[in-house]
């Protein structure tokens, strides 16, 4: 019966996030806690224990045989918390406009270069972590020079989002925050490991853009003499795009102290020198001192608010979800009922059949649906056929490649609505370019030792 209401309880909660019925926040606590009550009134259970159980999915909660400590989510909401407010205080600031606007000058009107700085431009906003402020800023600064030289607005839309869906796997992403919380993995140690996926998969994407230069290049006709058609006027507006992104944030005086802090704040995340909430929250204390006066501080942390609070309430309400199927025995059942059903053949090459399988949920469910809904019923199961939590947390990553093609993200329609395309149109496109970064993925993080194949 726990079996049942466990499978009941993974459909009501992906079927009400993908109908729209409830928000992300609401589903993961509501959900949980009536299928919470009926295991209680199934295994003849104390109804107030489902609170003992959503504590263990905040905190900690402790194998009363093995005596070993599983975490809740409170780790990966420390972090989530502080890197989105140091990286929106690092935007703000303007630690990205030098690089964006040097790539913007050099581009001219060459159609290659163009495509290449596009590509340069949205890898440097998008190391915020979030997809509507690199949409904004990349249409703003682009798009005029986009339409002046008549290139296919529709490969502007693929070449920002590219980069997006690479570089949101960072720890500050959505993601990454998502996979590990559902999972109870360190989120440290699972960024280290598809690192090496994520730079090779941007190797690509630079050369994706080659390419398109290139197409464009031959089909406008392009001459090296015709570089005049752009002139200093026209990039100082599109400099200025940049430029006058809530300007009065602007500190270019201390954008040194801010890349030194910044990569070292980077540097010491993947030495696994500390955990990253305790890194990012030194870091966003130190960012603010320096660069804003006190009254300052306490406008920008306001003007950051919206921005931490969403994919705070959501890691918190995940405490709810991952505690009450964890503590209940709902996980532990529908574990089991896969593993009498998968032929033990398959083994360790369940890793990559499932990082495959996974990749079109991953693009058309609600984020944190398929990561606590699927993703985190899947891991038990791997365990019982040699494969770690965190291997199947890098497989659960590698349907990212599909992810900015995904119908559920808003700001892709802002995006879409810009670039004059139908939404159906850009999906195509999108999947034209990036199914290699698939097959990159599956490859780094194979060779790698990251996932077994």
């Amino acid at each position: 019966m726990i079996t049942v209401l466990a499978y009941a309880m993974i459909i009501a909660f992906l079927v009400l996030l993908t109908k729209r019925k409830l928000t992300v926040f609401t589903a993961l606590i509501l959900v949980p806690v009536v299928f919470g009550v009926a295991a209680c009134l199934v295994l003849d259970k104390d109804l107030f224990l489902i609170l003992e159980w959503i504590k263990n999915g905040l905190f900690y909660s402790v194998n009363p045989q093995t005596k070993a400590v599983k975490m809740g989510v409170m780790s990966g909401l420390v972090l989530i918390l502080f890197a989105i407010l140091y990286f929106g205080v690092m935007l703000k600031a303007g630690l990205f406009d030098p690089l964006c606007i040097y790539f913007i000058k050099k581009a001219k009107g060459d159609p290659l270069k163009i495509a290449l700085a596009t590509v340069m431009v949205a890898s440097m906003v998008t190391l915020d972590g979030d997809t509507t402020t690199t949409i904004v800023v990349c249409t703003s600064a682009l798009l005029p020079l986009w339409k002046r030289m008549e290139m296919k607005l529709s490969y502007l839309a693929i070449l920002i989002t590219m980069p997006i869906g690479i570089f949101n796997q960072l720890p500050w992403g959505g993601p990454l925050v998502a996979n590990a919380t559902a999972l109870g993995v360190e989120m440290g140690p699972l960024f280290a490991k598809i690192l090496p996926g994520m730079l090779v998969a941007e190797i690509y994407v630079i050369i994706a853009a080659y390419l398109i230069g290139k197409r464009e290049r031959a089909r406008l006709k392009y001459d090296p003499a015709d570089a005049n058609l752009v002139t200093p006027e026209h990039i100082e507006e599109m400099v200025a795009s940049v430029k006058n992104f809530e300007p009065d944030f602007k500190r270019p005086q201390y954008f040194l102290f801010n890349l030194a802090l910044t990569v070292i704040l980077v540097g010491m995340l993947i030495a696994g020198v500390a955990h990253g909430g305790v890194l990012f929250m030194v870091g966003a204390a130190i960012a603010l001192a320096v660069n804003y006066g006190l009254e300052e501080q306490m406008e920008l942390v306001r003007n950051c608010a919206s921005d931490v609070l969403i994919p705070s309430l959501a890691t918190f309400a995940a405490g709810a979800f991952t505690g009450i199927l964890g503590s209940s025995g709902m996980s532990t059942a529908i574990a089991q009922s896969i593993i009498n059903i998968i032929p033990q053949s398959i083994g360790l090459h369940m890793a990559p059949i499932y990082a495959v399988i996974a990749a079109p949920a991953i693009c058309f469910l609600p984020q944190d649906a398929f990561y606590f809904g699927i993703a985190a019923i899947i891991a038990p199961v791997a365990g019982q056929l040699g494969i770690s939590t965190e291997q199947t947390a890098v497989a659960s990553m590698v349907g990212q490649a599909f992810r900015l093609a995904s119908p559920v993200i808003p700001a892709l329609y802002l995006l879409c609505e810009r670039t004059e395309m139908n939404f159906v149109d850009y999906q195509k496109l999108f999947f034209i370019w990036t199914w290699p970064v698939l097959l990159i993925y599956l490859f780094m993080h194979t060779v790698t030792g990251a996932m077994p194949f």
